[in-house]
């Protein structure tokens, strides 16, 4: 996926695998007010907060999407944590905000993705450019303006790379659940890169999810 706004959130046909995912719906930037209530959310365990996400994000979504999401019989997973990290936090914000979100939308509530991985965060990676990439950019930029914002993606991209590496085989599916033409709505509370859902739909899509949808509360990155 490019990460570019779409018609609905449907994800461009330029842009669609058939291992990836069908459709997006980020309702909030990552910044300022947001990002202090998600991080209250994943670190403190606010569940008024996560509340408080679920009745903003059924006014912010497209009727017609939650009338499709509920013809069509979707179920609502959310992004996994791994065992420890969940047992340390005490709960997976991605699983209150799913469960809330199914209570909200009339739609059934399915944990069937299990993490594997104990994967890093894409804020934890520490990437560098080589003296080589600073080069190109200088060669290439005339102000130092352009130079920092070419610098700033081409980082991205790295870490982007190295995350989408680290996250592939994370996820397995939960023996008690079948999933063989099901449709799916994949529940995070952020999208940065979009490494994690991808993988998620990647994992859903090969045991024969038919559709997988991502309902991120908010969005950093481009």
């Amino acid at each position: 996926m490019c990460g570019r706004g779409s018609i609905g959130g449907i994800t461009h046909v330029r842009c669609f695998r058939p291992l990836g995912m069908d459709g997006l719906v980020a309702l909030f930037a990552y910044r300022e007010g947001i990002q202090v209530a998600v991080k209250r959310l994943k670190y403190r365990f606010v569940r008024e907060m996560g509340e408080a996400f679920v009745d903003l994000a059924q006014k912010r979504i497209e009727s017609s999407l939650v009338s499709y999401f509920q013809r069509e019989v979707f179920r609502v997973v959310p992004v996994p944590l791994f065992i420890t990290r969940e047992r340390r936090r005490g709960y997976n914000q991605a699983a209150v905000l799913g469960e809330l979100s199914a209570i909200q939308l009339g739609l059934n509530f399915a944990p069937v993705l299990v993490r594997v991985k104990n994967t890093q965060a894409l804020a934890e990676f520490r990437v560098r450019l080589s003296s080589d990439e600073e080069k190109v950019i200088e060669e290439k930029y005339l102000s130092l303006a352009q130079r920092r914002v070419a610098q700033w993606k081409l980082l991205a991209e790295k870490k982007s790379r190295l995350r989408a590496d680290e996250i592939r085989g994370a996820f397995r599916i939960h023996s008690k659940f079948e999933i063989r033409n099901s449709k799916i709505l994949l529940v995070d509370d952020v999208w940065t890169s979009g490494g994690t859902m991808l993988e998620c739909a990647k994992t859903l899509k090969r045991v024969g999810a038919s559709r997988v949808w991502g309902l991120a509360f908010s969005r950093g990155g481009r």
